[in-house]
């Protein structure tokens, strides 16, 4: 056993090696080290392994035989960075190729080398045991107890001291301070403004502060500039990075993230009327200036440069949806609310993760399409984007069968040329005036308007009267 006290770094790990990565939940996510990149925040990318279920789909037309032994393993789930503080368990022999008495070759649907058993629910089921191929480990790695692996202090989170992906370095706790108290606060983004009802002019900070204390937000945590929430987004049911960006990760493997640059807005022309305003109306009928529904801001600029126009906040909803977005001011219909950020993959990756994600009741996946340039011949391409791991508040907007946000997808200028494809951006607009403190909220099935269309798969709790019983 390795010493308890020593955490994991990035030496200890290697590609090839097993690990166990923290979700918040009872059980651990497990996979094979793919990538080791020191100078990266999220450093280690790994490829996941999920349950071999009986009668899982792999692909249309093939499934997992019935007779599928338990306890067994296969690559589900694709590949995904993470942070180092998340890693549970670095061992080389936490999985085995499997080797189950009644296992047919034959009748799997992988390669039998693609199939493993997980070590410590074996109890010697496996014959022979022959190990996945691994290099060598490091000598520094061994330890005189003999254990080859390095389990850090705590293996497993607990119900009070959960272990879950450690927030952006811009996601910072902040509290509302008492009235006499005159500490100036974190630096908005904003410029100052004057006192209502008065010449005097306040600072940026004060004014900010006052805005969240007139909210009755209490404690609450920054998430970026005019999001909050009552928790960090690595504290949420389900933990993520925060990014507002895109990262586009389509080249085979997926393990080569390039993080999209944002537009410098003193060289963002408004392009409101061309861009935005005809899809808008043809979606939601009349919309009012774009401008003046936007608080006097361009949302055209604001989305090229990742910009939020109104405070959301994240809060946990009392009737058992999970956490919730609602706006903490009047929101005009045809207004821009935010994009809807993530990972942009392939659709074979997409395809792959989201089996695992079926199982875990994930459903953040959105398919877009858009052009790629390669020396100046454009051909279509159909990508996929998954904020599961890193998105950004969009990401946490709940289910409803009659919402009151809905998605578009807007073109806007590539700055980066050729080494990102051409994919339109998803943005979130509302489809009506949306009052302060009520929730935002898009439909996760939309087309489909009767229950006899919907798969069934989960229950929906919108309690509106147009609902359809479900999600899916």
């Amino acid at each position: 056993m390795a010493d308890p006290s020593e955490k994991i770094t990035v030496d200890d790990c290697r590609v090839g090696a097993w690990v166990e990565v923290s979700n918040g939940g009872k059980e651990p996510w497990r996979g094979m080290i793919a990538k080791v990149d020191p100078t990266s925040s999220q450093p280690i990318a790994v490829k996941w392994v999920g349950n071999a279920t009986p009668g899982l789909l792999v692909k249309p037309g093939v499934k997992w035989p019935t007779n599928t032994p338990d306890g067994l393993y296969t690559w589900r789930g694709g590949i995904h960075f993470v942070e180092l503080e998340t890693l549970l368990e670095v061992n080389d022999d936490l999985f085995h190729v499997a080797n189950r008495k009644g296992l047919q070759h034959a009748e799997l649907p992988c390669k039998p080398a693609n199939v493993f058993c997980y070590e410590r629910t074996c109890r010697g089921r496996c014959t022979g045991v022959p190990s996945a191929s691994h290099p060598p480990p490091p000598a520094k790695q061994k330890d005189t107890a003999g254990a080859k692996g390095k389990v850090k202090p705590a293996a497993r989170p607990t119900a009070k001291a959960k272990l879950m992906p450690p927030p952006p370095p811009k996601t910072k706790l902040t509290a509302p301070p008492p009235k006499t108290h005159n500490k100036p606060g974190p630096k908005p983004h904003s410029s100052a403004a004057a006192k209502k009802g008065s010449n005097e002019k306040v600072k940026p900070a004060e004014e900010k502060k006052r805005k969240y204390d007139d909210a009755g937000l209490g404690k609450y945590f920054e998430w970026e500039h005019n999001v909050t929430g009552d928790c960090k987004p690595s504290d949420v049911l389900v933990p993520f990075t925060y990014n507002p960006s895109r990262i586009f990760n389509l080249e085979p493997g997926g393990v080569n993230y390039l993080v999209e640059k944002r537009a410098d807005p003193n060289n963002v022309r408004c392009s409101c009327s061309t861009s935005l305003l005809p899809a808008l109306t043809d979606q939601f009928g009349t919309i009012e200036d774009l401008h003046k529904i936007s608080k006097g801001q361009c949302p055209y600029r604001a989305l090229q440069c990742g910009g939020i126009l109104y405070h959301m906040h994240v809060y946990q909803d009392p009737v058992g949806k999970g956490y919730g977005v609602r706006t903490l001011e009047p929101i005009k219909k045809g207004a821009m609310i935010c994009e809807y950020s993530g990972e942009v993959i392939t659709t074979d990756e997409a395809t792959l993760r989201e089996q695992s994600y079926v199982q875990l009741g994930l459903f953040y996946l959105h398919d877009v399409h858009g052009t790629y340039s390669n020396h100046g011949k454009y051909s279509k391409i159909k990508c996929t984007i998954d904020p599961t791991m890193y998105g950004n508040v969009a990401r946490m907007l709940n289910h409803s069968c009659d919402p009151n946000v809905s998605t578009l997808q807007v073109n806007t200028v590539n700055i980066m040329g050729d080494k990102i494809p051409k994919v339109p951006r998803l943005v979130l607009f509302t489809k009506r005036d949306i009052d302060a403190d009520e929730e935002l909220c898009i439909d996760y099935s939309p087309g489909r308007d009767r229950e006899d269309q919907l798969q069934k798969v989960m229950r929906c709790f919108c309690k509106t009267a147009k609902c359809k019983g479900w999600l899916f």
